[in-house]
């Protein structure tokens, strides 16, 4: 059973110091990830990331970043230019940019959907990165359909927990 965690937001201006700390020292943070920008892969208050120091960024890597109003914010990277990076939520269709190279905090290198930890690295990870990065202009119908798709997946998986059950 999944302990009951009670979590608190903490306050950009609080957290950025202890990150950029965190980071120069070499180490690797966790964190939850809160807002649905990144759906459908990364869900508010469900799933979290596992960040370090962004070094390396290339096209379709999810970086924390700093917007100039001092908000910190986690999209993927869907063009690199010299003037910046073009950002865009997996959840949204507008991009974002560009973001230049010091507002980058770090990048993700893995995620816990729930309780499974997935690597940036995988295969089928590096696939989707670049399907849904490149897929701008079909998301308004790509999105629905893979809520869907998702649904009959959770299903599946519950069905098939309550045959075990029953076996």
């Amino acid at each position: 059973m999944k302990p009951n965690i009670e979590y608190n937001q903490v306050e950009t201006k609080f957290l950025l110091p202890f990150l950029e700390e965190m980071f120069a020292a070499g180490k690797q943070v966790r964190m939850t990830v809160t807002g649905i920008s990144m759906l459908p892969m990364l869900r508010d208050r469900t799933d979290s990331v596992l960040l370090q120091r962004a070094e390396k960024i290339k096209k379709y890597d999810i970086i924390l970043f700093v917007r100039t109003t001092g908000e910190a914010v986690m999209h993927r990277i869907v063009a690199c230019k010299p003037e910046g990076y073009t950002l865009l939520g997996d959840n949204q269709i507008d991009v974002e940019g560009p973001i230049k190279e010091e507002q980058v905090m770090a990048k993700v290198v893995g995620f816990y959907h729930g309780d499974y930890y997935i690597s940036c690295k995988t295969w089928w990870y590096q696939i989707y990165s670049v399907l849904w990065g490149s897929a701008k202009k079909s998301r308004k119908w790509l999105f629905p359909l893979t809520v869907r798709v998702a649904r009959v997946i959770k299903r599946l998986k519950r069905m098939e927990k309550e045959h075990e059950m029953d076996s």
